[in-house]
């Protein structure tokens, strides 16, 4: 099957936008340029500069043009998370364990549709105060199904991974995005206790040391935003 001639010219551009010939801030190729280098009528010259911004790749100002957008990708940079307990005590509480079979969640984490996951839904408090509601879908195999009968179990669900079958999830390499939005789900809003406002909200793939890179947990995060920060480093420069 052909590959859509927009596509392959998004596949060339994506390469000179990771390989170093364009930086960020740069001006980008206008719509003519893209007609005359790769022979493509104005329509699909428009459509590769639609796609390419909504990958956050370029950004187009009115009457300046196209330019590499500022915003870092895969970029190399030392990551922190801050601890913003400010000093009062931090608790988990397990709200639920169990197993599904949730068609989504299996096809996210790349299970057969016939397969079963282990499904981990806590909160974390900070003082009195609950600053985070995470779910964490987790592989079977990966967990000692004689501890299911106990929720105190999975306090740490590392902590359960690495006691039950010797591996060390922090060591493991993985995916995050975080964005901000908004809690839709009011069984989750009740635990924050607060109308709904926005909310930090992270969603992690955590990948199996395999050649086919099979997916160990699928996790996704609601948080406070005043409990939560980020510190990053990088010995590249940066922007603003």
């Amino acid at each position: 099957m052909s590959v859509p001639k927009y596509k392959e010219i998004i596949d060339v551009l994506n390469e000179e936008l990771g390989g170093g010939k364009l930086h960020q801030g740069d001006k980008f190729y206008s719509e003519s340029e893209i007609c005359s280098r790769f022979n493509v009528s104005s329509t699909t010259a428009v459509k590769v500069l639609n796609v390419l911004q909504q990958q956050n790749k370029v950004t187009r100002i009115k009457g300046k043009g196209t330019f590499v957008a500022k915003e870092n990708h895969k970029s190399v940079v030392l990551y922190t998370d801050l601890n913003m307990s400010n000093g009062h005590s931090e608790g988990v509480k397990v709200l639920n364990v169990e197993i599904k079979d949730d068609k989504t969640v299996l096809k996210k984490m790349g299970l057969h549709s016939s397969d079963k996951y282990l499904k981990v839904t806590r909160i974390r408090c900070i003082g009195e105060k609950t600053s985070q509601y995470s779910v964490s879908n987790i592989r079977l195999d990966y967990i000692d199904k004689n501890k299911l009968d106990d929720d105190s179990n999975f306090d740490s669900v590392y902590s359960r991974i690495k006691e039950d079958v010797g591996l060390d999830p922090y060591k493991l390499p993985y995916t995050q995005k975080t964005t901000i939005s908004k809690v839709k789900d009011s069984n989750i809003l009740n635990y924050f206790n607060r109308t709904n406002n926005l909310y930090v909200y992270q969603e992690r793939l955590t990948y199996l040391p395999t050649v086919d890179s099979s997916i160990l947990e699928y996790a996704y995060t609601y948080k406070l935003p005043e409990f939560w920060g980020m510190e990053t480093e990088s010995v590249f420069g940066g922007n603003i």
